[in-house]
């Protein structure tokens, strides 16, 4: 069986080491210099001390691959749109890793492969869950869920991925799958402020709660199972991006909170922090729909309107009191 990877960070890395006793894998990155480097060393820069597997193929050329093959997609959800449109991606089996919204339509990334691209939506599925690179590449017991319309497709994807130590679930909610991994990144910014600010325990906790309040929110206008969103793609990885040094979206809000700005801090990151986007496109959302989610909203004043951090907690505690649900 072979298998294109397309994207060659820490999670693509991983997800290509997981397969590779199983498949063929090719990892394909746009970096001819990164993808030669990968070649060569057998490492990636952010998963030191593991040795990739030499069975694994590295490329930097798109048009060398197979689409017809399965194809997952482990790249930042604003590229997705452009690697599609370079390939002959109609007739393929694709899995997003991906986790996000398309910066130009606002869509989710199933949404986009099957209006832009007439991709048959039995041939899309999504892998989400609570699953740092780190760890999963290191063998530490971890569990995901794959989601897809096409029950038997989420079936064989399911069966290929499961082992000891990755524990694979699977659903039919593709949309809540995709809900829960884009939201979450926009309120692990916030919980990084509250680790930058020193605010403790008890801030921590309200906004993590209050936060999967306002993703549960998005069951008012996406078509979505609410168990989907308290499952592992949902309540899961809302817990592991808020408080694992290991998140991205949490260091970034961790130096916004130290005085950064926003630019500054993605190139100290130098990996990207989807919850920037998702950000900025769950903004227009909710202001589409008239939906009161002002967590994501003071975030959003924060990155983009350079609203101190201080300011925003204080609005959020003085907002007018209400029944918890």
């Amino acid at each position: 069986m072979k298998i294109n990877l397309i994207g060659g960070g820490a999670w693509g890395t991983t997800l290509a080491c997981l397969l590779s006793k199983k498949a063929h894998v090719s990892i394909w990155q746009r970096s001819m210099e990164k993808t030669t480097n990968l070649a060569k060393t057998r490492q990636h820069p952010n998963l030191k001390d593991y040795t990739i597997p030499s069975n694994i193929l590295c490329i930097s050329d798109l048009s060398a691959i197979d689409f017809n093959h399965l194809t997952i997609l482990a790249i930042p959800s604003h590229a997705v749109f452009d690697i599609l449109s370079q390939s002959n991606a109609k007739n393929g089996k694709y899995l997003i890793a991906s986790k996000g919204f398309d910066l130009n339509s606002s869509n989710l990334i199933s949404q986009v492969m099957q209006n832009s691209f007439n991709i048959d939506s039995n041939n899309i599925a999504v892998l989400s869950g609570p699953n740092h690179a780190e760890e999963v590449i290191f063998q530490m017991a971890s569990a995901t869920v794959i989601a897809s319309s096409n029950k038997a497709y989420a079936k064989e994807l399911q069966f290929l991925f499961s082992s000891d130590k990755f524990r694979v679930y699977t659903s039919k909610d593709i949309i809540g799958v995709q809900i829960g991994g884009a939201v979450k990144n926009i309120i692990a910014i916030a919980s990084g402020l509250c680790v930058g600010l020193k605010l403790g325990d008890n801030t921590q906790a309200a906004l993590v709660s209050r936060g999967m309040n306002e993703i549960l929110s998005l069951s008012t206008i996406y078509d979505l199972n609410h168990k989907t969103l308290y499952g592992l793609s949902g309540l899961g990885d809302l817990i592991a991006t808020c408080y694992s040094p290991h998140s991205r979206n949490r260091q970034l809000g961790i130096l916004i909170a130290k005085g950064y700005l926003l630019e500054d801090a993605k190139e100290e990151i130098g990996m990207v922090s989807e919850g920037v986007n998702a950000c900025k496109i769950l903004k227009d959302i909710s202001d589409k729909h008239n939906l009161e989610m002002p967590i994501c909203t003071q975030v959003y004043k924060i990155l983009f309107e350079i609203l101190d951090p201080r300011d925003s907690l204080n609005k959020l505690m003085t907002r007018n009191l209400k029944d918890e649900n």
